[in-house]
């Protein structure tokens, strides 16, 4: 199928067709369990605005695509396992041409290394660190690690040990399930940390552009109910056999402990059925929410980078 791209510069839109053949090149590039760039996350959160766009060169494909959680600007990423640099030469004089920064963001480190040191300056990109929970962990709490984990979920059951508490584990989506989805964004508390306003904006329509494509991505759900209320909801989907995205966990925060609580749960339910884990994505550079995936002790982070070039 890359053989019918257009050649960079040229570009096409990237369509849901596209994300069948392309999920196999995900795959065979070794780029798992990045989410960003896996085809479903490509298509519902990079195409926001329905302007990604795809090319190739080489041995790389090429996205473009208005970056919507960074102040609108383009970015344009290759997708290769290992980028040369004759492909990023490429960018940066299309770049340059079109007055716009001479920087490629989001890159996965491990696409860099084979890349040229001395041509380009290769810095970290933080803020779009994604997070890996490793499923046994979350779901045993042991060691000294997850103590505040076992006691935040200790105090949860002990406040509830009266009340129904209901964990329901859907393989599709319901019609019910999209329209308390559809709910939450109505009621949805916003997020106040700094640089969180942004992301206020946009979580509404990728969770509708989710509920849209949920069959197609074959999005799974978790729902916890108290006493038939509804207190957390969770949509997600797999990476590849032992990764889940978690795509979006929205919970009621007037109950105490509820989010860790469900963060447990999910692991559960995952190592039941042999997903080892799971991808809570980035945290965008928001304060209050790198601290508290920070504090959910991921077991690994996946880097990626921005690539500049070296000056002369």
């Amino acid at each position: 199928m890359t053989k019918e791209l257009p050649v960079f510069p040229n570009f096409r839109r990237f369509n849901l067709d596209d994300t069948k053949w392309y999920y196999d090149y995900y795959l065979l590039n070794a780029l798992n369990p990045y989410a960003d760039i896996h085809p479903a996350n490509l298509f519902i959160w990079l195409n926001i605005n329905n302007d990604l766009m795809i090319s190739k060169f080489n041995n790389s494909i090429i996205f473009r695509y208005t970056n919507v959680l960074n102040n609108n600007q383009i970015n344009i990423i290759p997708i290769e396992k290992n980028v040369d640099d004759l492909v990023i030469d490429e960018i940066m004089s299309f770049l340059k041409i079109k007055n716009l920064p001479q920087e490629i963001r989001e890159i996965p480190s491990i696409m860099c290394e084979n890349l040229d040191s001395t041509r380009w300056v290769i810095k970290n990109d933080r803020d779009s660190y994604e997070y890996i929970l490793n499923t046994s962990q979350q779901s045993s709490l042991e060691g000294s690690d997850f103590a505040l984990h076992r006691k935040r979920i200790n105090i949860f059951e002990r406040e509830h040990c009266n009340d129904l508490v209901d964990v329901e584990y859907m393989k599709t989506i319901t019609s019910t399930i999209k329209e308390a989805f559809l709910h939450q964004i109505d009621t949805m508390p916003l997020n106040k940390s700094i640089g969180a306003s942004q992301n206020n904006l946009i979580e509404p329509i990728a969770i509708k552009r989710n509920l849209k494509y949920a069959s197609t991505f074959h999005k799974q759900a978790m729902v916890i109910r108290i006493n038939g209320k509804i207190v957390s909801l969770a949509m997600f989907s797999c990476l590849d056999k032992n990764t889940v995205a978690i795509n979006h966990l929205k919970v009621d925060y007037s109950v105490k402990h509820i989010f860790q609580y469900s963060i447990y749960q999910l692991a559960k339910i995952l190592k039941d059925n042999e997903i080892n884990e799971m991808n809570i994505e980035q945290d965008l550079g928001i304060d209050g929410l790198r601290t508290y995936k920070e504090r959910l002790r991921p077991s690994r982070l996946l880097e990626k980078k921005i690539i500049r070039p070296r000056p002369q």
